[in-house]
């Protein structure tokens, strides 16, 4: 009997224990209710444009220094010293750095804590407030002690804080090669209106030239008595709006070597150093063959939101583990005295050890809701960072098919464009003939002028916005960006979120 006795309450002690750490954890606060909502889009499934399914589809992605194709030293320098010595991408590395440094915070976290400390103090104790001794007398009263803490994260809390911190490093990463490629491709653009500024000036100056040539004859023809103060008149007002041409011209080409200096990083005069920049005669307009599916892995701006989405992922995989117990494993060791004899090392003895081994745990019961609206924050930043994506996704294809379709209808422009100047040169050289040979009028002259520099002006303005769609095209494939992509399925992150 009494060894039956004596065994029941061990035997049931467990089984107490048991049952109420179940009805504790049944009481526990859950995240029931809460889901994310948001899916992946699959970009292969977007369906392309006309315009990108009629384009050729042998070309390779950009290359990362795709502005070679220009054939333009000068160019090649200025992206140089624009990757090298831009303000705006060293601000956007920084972060990447800041990122590195809060993944190495998270990653603490998942080891454990060790903390020294350490009291030395004279102290006098009051008789009538400590009993003596050691009261009414002045003692050493001295302490060190070394303590551990680790979590051991049995949920996974702290590995998903982690593992999301790594996610954000890649998101920056990303972020800063998509600065660069935009560094790249505002440089290039802004070159490329440089180029054609300088191919309008030299329009304007043969323009004018011979605007000068032709108020010099109709002055003449005016005093030989041949013509009126009409013409006369007419071509001086033609020759002076040449001037304001070539005036407003020289300001724009100023405007653009100020815009090239503030790019590369350099200083207001590095700009006057430039030479006049020529445009490329051809620029291709073949797309990828593996467009639209692999455009995730080349747009850093894709990957960039791909990785945020994983981060947010493993937020909401740490809200969810919030709602489970918090286990520690701590453990301290001391030395300490308070003896009214004796010199400072009294506490560095045997005597003065004292040492603690065990488990902390704390469980969530009631927090008015805390927890759940964390994890409820969290689900919603997921579903934010998934149509983030998704948006992200539409928005290159879109720009990529823009891109197309401006480049093909301005291959057709330039061709017309093309013959229309030739045919407007023609034009102008009879009037022109015809009027120094006294048998048309200078309105003629003025007329035939007019058409011939609006088509001269058209056949530089389309040659500049083919070079320009064709930048924007280098820019939506990618720009030869290299960077990680998601190196797991398109699903992954969902099963994080929703804790499959």
């Amino acid at each position: 009997m009494n060894a039956f006795a004596g065994s029941a309450p061990r035997a049931l002690g467990p089984t107490v224990a048991s049952l109420l750490a179940l009805m504790v954890l049944a009481g526990c606060i859950d995240g029931a209710g809460i889901k994310p909502e948001a899916s992946f889009i699959d970009p292969a499934g977007v369906d392309v444009s006309s315009a990108m399914r009629a384009a050729a589809s042998d070309a390779n992605w950009p290359a990362t220094d795709w502005w070679l194709a220009w054939q333009d030293p000068q160019l090649d320098m200025l992206m140089k010293r624009a990757v090298k010595g831009s303000p705006t991408l060293a601000i956007v590395r920084s972060r990447v750095t800041a990122a590195v440094w809060q993944a190495r915070v998270a990653h603490a976290d998942e080891l454990p804590d060790v903390e020294g400390s350490g009291e030395f103090a004279r102290t006098r104790f009051p008789r009538y407030a400590t009993p003596s001794p050691p009261g009414g007398t002045t003692v050493w009263n001295n302490s060190a002690a070394v303590s551990l803490t680790y979590d051991l994260d049995f949920w996974g809390k702290n590995r998903a804080i982690e593992q999301g911190a790594l996610s954000h490093v890649q998101a920056a990463v990303a972020d800063a090669q998509f600065a660069k490629v935009e560094l790249e491709v505002a440089v290039a653009r802004t070159y490329a209106r440089f180029a054609l500024q300088e191919v309008l000036l030299a329009v304007f100056r043969s323009i004018n030239e011979e605007e000068s040539r032709n108020m010099e004859i109709a002055l003449r023809r005016r005093a030989a008595g041949i013509s009126g103060e009409l013409d006369a008149s007419q071509a001086k007002t033609q020759y002076e709006a040449g001037r304001t041409d070539i005036a407003r011209t020289q300001n724009e080409i100023a405007l653009a070597r100020l815009q090239i200096a503030y790019l590369v990083g350099e200083g207001p005069g590095f700009g006057e150093q430039l030479k006049a920049p020529s445009l490329p005669d051809n620029v291709a307009t073949a797309l990828p063959s593996a467009l639209p599916a692999e455009l995730i892995g080349h747009r850093a701006d894709v990957v960039a939101q791909r990785w945020r989405a994983e981060e947010a992922a493993k937020k909401v995989a740490a809200a969810h583990a919030d709602f489970y117990p918090d286990i520690d494993l701590v453990a301290s060791a001391s030395l300490a005295s308070l003896t009214p004899f004796g010199g400072f090392f009294n506490f560095i003895n045997s005597d003065a050890v004292g040492h603690s081994v065990g488990i902390a745990a704390s469980l969530p019961i009631f927090d008015a809701g805390r927890r759940r609206g964390n994890f409820g924050v969290a689900t919603a930043e997921y579903d934010d960072a998934v149509f983030k994506y998704n948006d992200t996704v539409l928005s290159a294809m879109q720009s990529v098919a823009q891109d197309v379709t401006s480049l093909q209808s301005l291959d057709f422009q330039q061709k017309t464009a093309d013959s229309a100047w030739q045919s407007s040169r023609r034009a102008y050289d009879i009037a022109i003939s015809g009027y120094r040979g006294g048998i048309t009028e200078y309105l003629d002259v003025l007329v035939a002028q007019k058409v011939m520099l609006q088509q001269e002006r058209d056949v530089a303005l389309i040659h500049a916005q083919r070079v320009d769609s064709w930048v924007l095209l280098m820019k939506d494939l990618g720009g030869g960006a290299q960077i990680n992509a998601v190196p797991v399925g398109e699903k992954a992150g969902e099963s994080d979120a929703r804790g499959n």
